[in-house]
């Protein structure tokens, strides 16, 4: 059974507290993107040391290194390079957290015509990289950059040819194409890129009205979450499943508050963070206890 996590920095920049949060639920992984007002690539030695005592502490475990690595201009060599370096750095760090997995991207998409072969030159040091460092980069489809879909990763991957490089699968990022709308990220874009999956992403997204895609509270939005869960199990998927709020209070529906009110408690995205870990937790629990019963369900 895949285990679950959450990006700590959506809870709190306060590490322990986001622990603590984490552990109420059960969460076992703690996602590293920012710490205490500090984004990952920037933290000092002292500061990495620190972050592995306190999860240590927790009973819980890195489970990725959420790197920004690839969100830059692929027509700026200076700052391909200086990516390269914060790859190198967040390579190192995950090493020193005992976490294998470092997140990236593949460029800020600028107009219609995605750069394929110039995409893959830009990527040639990365392979090397990721050899002498023994890590895994893992994609994030994300819909502002060149990779935005499961379709897109699966190109990408395929033109690349490295095992080190593997997917983040976000399906809500999926959905935020504009170029998925005939694609649902479940079944049809998870089937392009299961066997590349090193880690996934948990939000939802949903148009609008006015047919803009925006975030939304877990299970209210286009991504079939239970159908992806029981497919990930029955897939014999090992990794993690990591919480992504990105949702605010103000945002949730008066259903949501009702049933959740209970857990709607701490400042800024605590509280729906909190909500949406209830909300996993209802969902995976039975899930798990399916699979401890030997039942398929």
């Amino acid at each position: 059974m895949f285990q679950l996590g959450a990006f700590t920095d959506e809870i709190s920049q306060d590490l322990a507290h986001a622990c603590d949060v984490c552990r109420d639920y059960g969460v076992t992984g703690a996602e590293i993107r920012g710490v205490w007002d500090t984004p990952v690539q920037g933290l000092t030695q002292r500061q990495v040391r620190e972050i592995k005592r306190i999860v240590a502490d927790h009973g819980m475990r890195v489970c990725s290194v959420a790197s920004p690595f690839g969100k830059c201009e692929l027509t700026e060599p200076a700052e391909i390079a200086k990516h390269m370096d914060i790859l190198r750095r967040c390579a190192d760090i995950a090493r020193e957290l005992d976490c294998r997995v470092v997140r990236g991207f593949v460029f800020w998409r600028r107009g219609p015509e995605t750069p394929w072969d110039a995409m893959l030159d830009a990527y040639k040091p990365v392979p090397d990289i990721l050899e002498e460092k023994d890590v895994i980069l893992g994609i994030e489809n994300e819909h502002a950059c060149y990779v935005g879909t499961a379709g897109h990763a699966r190109l990408f991957l395929n033109r690349l040819r490295c095992a080190r490089v593997q997917v983040v699968w976000d399906p809500a990022n999926h959905v935020h194409d504009p170029e998925a709308v005939h694609t649902p990220p479940f079944p049809e874009g998870y089937a392009l890129i299961a066997d590349d999956i090193v880690h996934v992403h948990v939000k939802d997204a949903a148009p609008g009205p006015d047919g803009a895609v925006r975030c939304v509270f877990l299970g209210a939005g286009s991504v079939d979450w239970v159908g992806q869960f029981h497919a990930l199990q029955g897939q014999g998927y090992g990794g993690y499943v990591s919480l992504e709020t990105h949702v605010n209070r103000r945002g949730l529906s008066k259903k949501i508050v009702s049933k959740y009110k209970r857990h709607l408690k701490g400042e800024g995205r605590e509280a729906p963070s909190r909500a949406s870990l209830a909300w996993l937790r209802e969902t995976l629990d039975p899930l798990a206890q399916g699979r401890a019963d030997g039942r398929t369900k």
